[in-house]
């Protein structure tokens, strides 16, 4: 309903314009009525109406005046003017202060009047649809990118209906087209550098993102659309011809894409494409990538673009007890700080998941929660579950989970090192163990070294630094062979015997079991020293 202020210095006038109309039946209230200028402008002030009719002829402040401070408070106010007798000069004055009427009191009839309030009216109404328009638009504006992750979840839950036509349109989404090709841009996890995947998933993404939209600028055909975890959906709307091959136009863009994602962020990406559908099969295919269905997860997959299969794969749900050896082997290499162990513990995974063909759905969530559990519930890769969860090989899905527990155990050698950094003990077991690095020191040496009973410093030992003597110099001696491989180059055979090991093949066995790696694998690929802790 709308409000208005009624002003006439004539108090039977004032009366007779309060019950003239049946105010209420045309959707108006009367909120104040007044016979002074002065208390106008304050009434004005706090009540804010949609609608003042005033007659001209007032004391201390006329109609008009009032009419024009109306208007610099509230610019879409309506106003009405009354006077006692047609004069050009007030005409012309009410025309360029922009009112609505200008009517004649001595020839005022409920007829006229009610027209003119009407029209009023009308001009408001006209005025708050376009208002709402504008806020409509900039909200949309605003919150465009939110609005269009809503979009596409309608789009994977739905078939595409004309409520979801109009609220693409509303995102500046026009398909002329009937035919579409849905695809979905993949990471390849094991292309990435370890620190690209520990950093910011949604500043990889955007990066991806930025490439994706200056391949498909000025090509209206192509809608870029990403969901809550941000990942990126492709969705190419085109006229299907036997004279053109579209497919051929599609994949020149994804390999344009994915040649511009390495050559720029030095990692692969894939792309997921479903078959061509019409209008009514879209929803279906978006729904298809949108949940990350298992595709090819035990494939291995060579090509930049993949055709999603049109029938499921039958998966074996994993029984409870199956990933029993897995959790356990993985929970003691941890704590003894084996990463040998770990790969080991991570191929008898790769063994048993591809031999029986677990669901991958199924898989990933055991997965996480073993990993969760083995690693204490540690929030330092805060987005491993997300890249499990967008892992679309098995491949992908083991590097992830070996990557987080590398980086577990790295943070637990730091955090040891941090506690025990001034430990008056430690520091003279560690520079005992710095002059005598070619030398086999055992617990009872070190012990004798201390004058301690050996049995007491081998409990001291573990109590101290969580983990049992032999690791810890083993580790310790590691960390200054990855510096020797990589920093100066010297050659597996002079490290081996310069810290202390009596031939090659045990040195490469235990340097494998600390780092993951022969020496010469780690030569070759490291261009620095990976983290075992701090000497």
């Amino acid at each position: 309903m709308c409000t208005a202020m009624i002003i006439d210095d004539d108090v039977p006038m004032l009366k007779y314009l309060e019950t003239i109309l049946n105010w209420e039946e045309l959707g108006i209230e009367i909120v104040a009525s007044t016979f002074s200028s002065l208390k106008a402008l304050s009434l004005f002030e706090e009540l804010q109406p949609d609608l003042v009719i005033t007659d001209i002829g007032l004391p201390q402040i006329d109609g008009l005046e009032l009419a024009v401070r109306f208007k610099e408070k509230n610019p879409d106010i309506r106003v009405i003017l009354l006077t006692c007798h047609e004069d050009f000069y007030y005409a012309k004055k009410a025309i360029q202060i922009n009112v609505d009427d200008y009517l004649i009191k001595d020839e005022l009839t409920k007829e006229q009047l009610e027209e003119s309030v009407l029209k009023s009216l009308e001009i408001l109404k006209e005025s708050n649809e376009f208002q709402e328009a504008l806020y409509y638009q900039d909200t949309i504006e605003h919150n465009k990118e939110l609005l269009k992750k809503s979009f596409l979840k309608k789009l994977a839950d739905s078939e595409l209906d004309e409520n979801i036509l109009s609220f693409s349109r509303s995102l500046g989404i026009n398909w002329r087209h009937h035919d579409f090709i849905v695809c979905r841009l993949v990471i390849d996890y094991t292309s990435c550098k370890n620190e690209v995947l520990l950093a910011n998933l949604s500043f990889l993404q955007n990066q991806l993102l930025s490439i994706m939209e200056r391949a498909t600028q000025d090509k209206e055909e192509y809608t870029i659309l990403q969901d809550e975890n941000e990942n990126i959906f492709l969705i190419y709307n085109f006229k299907n011809r036997l004279t053109h091959n579209s497919y051929k136009d599609f994949q020149c863009l994804l390999l344009a894409i994915h040649n511009e994602v390495k050559q720029h962020l030095s990692l692969n990406v894939q792309f997921f494409y479903d078959r061509i559908c019409k209008v009514k099969e879209l929803g279906s295919s978006v729904n298809k990538l949108y949940y990350r269905k298992p595709i090819s997860f035990y494939e291995k997959i060579t090509h930049v673009y993949i055709e999603v299969p049109s029938k499921g794969i039958s998966y074996n749900l994993p029984k409870e007890t199956l990933l029993v050896p897995f959790a356990k082997d993985l929970m003691n290499a941890v704590q003894y700080g084996n990463i040998e162990d770990v790969s080991k513990a991570i191929q008898y995974l790769e063994k048993i998941s591809q031999t029986l063909i677990l669901d991958p759905v199924k898989l990933k969530r055991k997965c996480i929660s073993i990993v969760n559990l083995v690693c204490k519930n540690d929030r330092a890769f805060e987005q491993f579950e997300v890249y499990v969860e967008n892992a679309m090989t098995l491949k992908q899905m083991l590097h992830i989970l070996q990557l987080k527990i590398q980086n577990y155990m790295e943070s637990l050698q730091k955090s040891r090192f941090k506690q025990n950094q001034g430990n008056p003990k430690l520091k003279e077991i560690d520079q005992y163990i710095i002059e005598n690095l070619s030398e086999n020191i055992t617990s009872v040496i070190m012990a004798n070294h201390l004058h301690l009973n050996p049995s007491y410093f081998s409990r001291y030992f573990k109590q101290l630094t969580g983990e049992n003597f032999t690791d810890y110099v083993h580790r310790f001696k590691m960390r200054i062979a990855t510096s020797m491989l990589t920093e100066r180059f010297e050659t597996i055979e002079f490290i081996t015997y310069s810290l202390g090991y009596s031939d090659r093949t045990y040195f490469s066995k235990i340097f494998k079991k600390y780092t993951g790696m022969s020496p010469g694998e780690y030569k070759r690929t490291q261009k620095q020293p990976l983290h075992l802790g701090n000497v």
